[in-house]
């Protein structure tokens, strides 16, 4: 059975799950959930994720749900060569791990609270907000300084959540060339297998909501 997969596209987390299944070569069973709708708060769903969050899992009746958990479980199990993705040297490994933490803590948080006024609200984000963002966008700029990607030179896990993040800001047109790191990475990224559509679907998705809201 294909490991399903429950998710909304215009989600960083659920993009970074979508994006690491195209690289490991693992067809996903799609399942759309209309957040603003609340389907994530139907019994059925509650039944499988407490949590009420996408992405969610099922892999033949095995739940998870958190993307970086999501990656690694996926990775460790359907990849045919899981220590590209994530290897076993500690040192790596812990850079890796790192640059999840930082995303998950810090750059994901900045880049949402930037977006979410736009999409949802209609309305300018906050100067605080504004200086977040961009002191994040110079931090991670200056992290990618002599690196092809987020953790290193070789792609892994990290760079899934990393862009998923960063994908966001296509959706409010924030102008990144400014961060010739920040763009020659997403560059790379956009070149991986899939992930180009992945980053048009989601726009697709925002372009209809706006149209219909």
């Amino acid at each position: 059975m294909p490991v399903t997969l429950y998710h909304n596209i215009v989600s960083a987390p659920c993009r970074a799950v979508m994006m690491c299944a195209k690289t490991i070569g693992l067809d996903l069973e799609e399942k759309p959930v209309d957040l603003l709708a609340g389907e994530q708060m139907k019994p059925e769903f509650l039944a499988m994720n407490p949590c009420h969050c996408v992405p969610t899992i099922d892999d033949d009746g095995f739940i998870m749900w958190e993307s970086r958990a999501i990656n690694i479980y996926l990775n460790d199990k359907y990849s045919s060569t899981p220590e590209k993705l994530y290897p076993k040297d500690p040192k790596k490994r812990a850079r890796i791990n790192m640059m999840l933490q930082y995303d998950l803590t810090t750059y994901t948080p900045a880049i949402v609270g930037y977006v979410a006024p736009i999409l949802f609200a209609k309305k300018e984000p906050d100067d605080e907000t504004k200086k977040k963002l961009a002191d994040q966008l110079e931090i991670f700029n200056n992290m990618l300084e002599g690196k092809n990607f987020v953790a290193g030179n070789e792609l892994s896990l990290a760079d899934f959540s990393l862009g998923g993040a960063t994908g966001m800001m296509a959706i409010v047109g924030y102008d990144v060339s400014g961060y010739k790191n920040i763009v020659a990475w997403r560059d790379r990224m956009v070149a991986l297998p899939g992930v180009k559509d992945i980053q048009e679907r989601m726009m697709e998705a925002v372009a209809a909501r706006n149209e219909s809201s």
